[in-house]
């Protein structure tokens, strides 16, 4: 159902039971009206939850987040929970100063950030093990969406495969990514599995955290080590810019692409396609245990 019909079945909810409520004001010893008017008034409250929770959906402003397993039946400790939900919490906000400031935090995310995000606890589905967690998916003064281009690059992590691993790594950062890392132990710690649901603007995006994909994305992260970074000006023309925070830039060593953060996307916006430009750009290079080569990942600096 849309938020719209769901908006105007609340008012008329609300209706209904403010009306009860003054009746009930007026018969204080009427027991079954006393009853219908708190009953009321409860199925006015759910309904206007239930409403906001829509709105963010259709916004993609609302993450659902279910824990599974046989200690999720619908209450687990809380410790549990916040080793579970704590770090993935941190990751997030991590991965969002990554990405409007094209480096990692020293300490924690920004002040700037966090509030841009302002995740919240929207609500819990019957059992405590289904949660509704809201953001802020207005765009910034760049026209970019911080919580969804946070939630895509997350997303796009715990699905990747070993050949985009690194780049989604890149992406949100060595600090969020080892945040992520604990929120997996968290969940083998816990014995949960989890499912996460997110309706983007590209459409829906979901992530099925059964045990072997944990695993899966735990052997991945394992394999992370801290890059070495270094400055260098990299010249040639623009071959291509995107609105998920790349610009393409051809050399003569061949055609290198270059992560641009949200904060300087106005810079990146004056480059013309074809035109040279000369960029300073963070270089980091990971070493892939895996396919046993160095992975070369730019982040812009400046445009001179």
């Amino acid at each position: 159902m849309s938020s719209t019909f769901l908006r105007d079945h609340a008012k008329t909810l609300q209706s209904f039971a403010d009306e009860t409520q003054s009746r009930a004001q007026n018969n204080p010893d009427d027991f079954l009206l006393q009853l219908a008017a708190k009953n009321q008034a409860a199925a006015a409250r759910s309904m206007t939850q239930r409403v906001a929770l829509s709105e963010a959906n259709e916004m993609g402003e609302l993450l659902d987040v279910r824990l599974i397993g046989p200690k999720a039946n619908g209450s687990i400790p809380l410790d549990s929970f916040l080793e579970t939900i704590g770090p993935l919490a941190k990751s997030w906000k991590l991965a969002a100063h990554r990405l409007r400031y094209g480096r990692d935090a020293v300490r924690g995310a920004a002040a700037d950030v966090v509030s841009a995000l302002n995740f919240k606890l929207a609500g819990l589905a019957p059992g405590s093990t289904h949660v509704f967690i809201t953001g802020n998916a207005a765009p910034d003064l760049t026209g970019d969406s911080l919580l969804q281009a946070t939630l895509d690059q997350t997303f796009r992590l715990l699905n990747s495969e070993q050949g985009e691993f690194y780049d989604a790594v890149d992406a949100i950062g060595g600090k969020s990514a080892h945040q992520l890392g604990e929120f997996m132990r968290g969940l083998d710690k816990a014995g949960l599995a989890v499912e996460f649901s997110w309706k983007s603007a590209h459409g829906l995006r979901c992530w099925k955290g059964r045990p072997d994909e944990i695993t899966r994305v735990r052997a991945l992260l394992d394999t992370v080590n801290e890059p070495e970074k270094y400055t260098e000006v990299i010249e040639g023309n623009v071959a291509g810019i995107t609105d998920t925070g790349r610009l393409a830039l051809r050399t003569v060593e061949g055609k290198i692409l270059i992560r641009f953060p949200l904060k300087i996307t106005e810079q990146v916006q004056k480059l013309k396609i074809a035109s040279h430009a000369r960029l300073t750009v963070e270089t980091s290079k990971y070493w892939d245990s895996v396919e046993k080569k160095d992975v070369y990942k730019r982040h812009l600096i400046s445009v001179e």
